[in-house]
């Protein structure tokens, strides 16, 4: 079976996907899921995503009709999630995000390829969204740039991590509401016009809520000179009557920064 339905799969998509068998065959994981033993990612955490089906706007959440969004999103010319923010999924993320369960990144990546096969989408570059300096040196990664590296390779376009940069601290978004994400990172991006001019980009983030942090770092992009500004997402944060789904992570033992 070709890996990830690629048939000539890259080189270095092999070695990165061979990588993680090997050790997860070494030392036998617990499914970042529901925690059992045997599998990374088990079958029934895996069927038991709940795909989006029906877009909607993550600033205005009205249903999405075209590619367009309303208003409030001025700088994206795309954006997309591939499911909601619940269990199984969003386990799986803060597995990632705050666990230190980096082989999850690749599992997690094959899903951003289906959301953009199904999208049928085409860009020059892959960037994703950077953290802040504090907080990369706090957590030892950036878990986007893991989600994103195989995705790169899997649609063969190059990944620039460093094309767009985190000029000032911000907090946590975590527990803001829409105007509070807004004013948070207003203004904390900055881009490299030398790579960036003239290309079609494609943003990658783990978790949408609103769209703070994609418009923001598009904005960035557009005043760099970029063509086109697609964006996707692991998963769409689920609006409740007490805030945002994503509201339910455990940030314990993070500093907001």
């Amino acid at each position: 079976m070709p890996l990830w339905g690629i048939q000539k799969p890259p080189k270095k998509l092999i070695f990165y996907h061979n990588f993680w068998r090997v050790l997860d065959t070494i030392f036998p994981p617990h499914c970042a899921g529901c925690g059992t033993l045997g599998d990374r990612w088990c079958t029934d955490c895996a069927s038991g995503i709940r795909k989006i089906n029906t877009y909607t706007c993550p600033y205005c959440k009205r249903p999405i009709k075209d590619k367009h969004h309303c208003d409030g999103i001025k700088s994206l010319d795309f954006l997309r999630a591939f499911a909601y923010y619940a269990p199984p999924i969003s386990i799986a993320v803060q597995q990632l995000k705050y666990q230190r369960n980096i082989g999850m990144a690749e599992i997690l990546a094959f899903y951003l390829l289906e959301l953009y096969n199904t999208n049928k989408i085409d860009v020059d570059m892959v960037i994703p969204i950077p953290l802040s300096e504090k907080r990369h040196k706090s957590r030892g990664y950036n878990q986007v740039s893991l989600l994103a590296r195989p995705f790169a390779l899997a649609i063969r376009r190059p990944i620039y991590n460093q094309a767009l940069t985190r000029i000032r601290d911000t907090r946590s978004q975590v527990g803001l509401n829409r105007q509070e994400r807004s004013s948070n990172v207003t203004g904390a991006f900055t881009a490299n016009p030398t790579i960036v001019a003239g290309k079609t980009i494609l943003l990658i983030d783990d978790v949408l809520t609103t769209g703070a942090t994609m418009e923001a770092s598009a904005h960035a992009l557009k005043i760099a000179g970029a063509r086109g500004i697609m964006g996707l997402t692991l998963a769409q944060a689920i609006q409740t009557s007490n805030g945002y789904s994503d509201q339910l992570i455990n940030t314990a033992s993070e500093t907001n920064y």
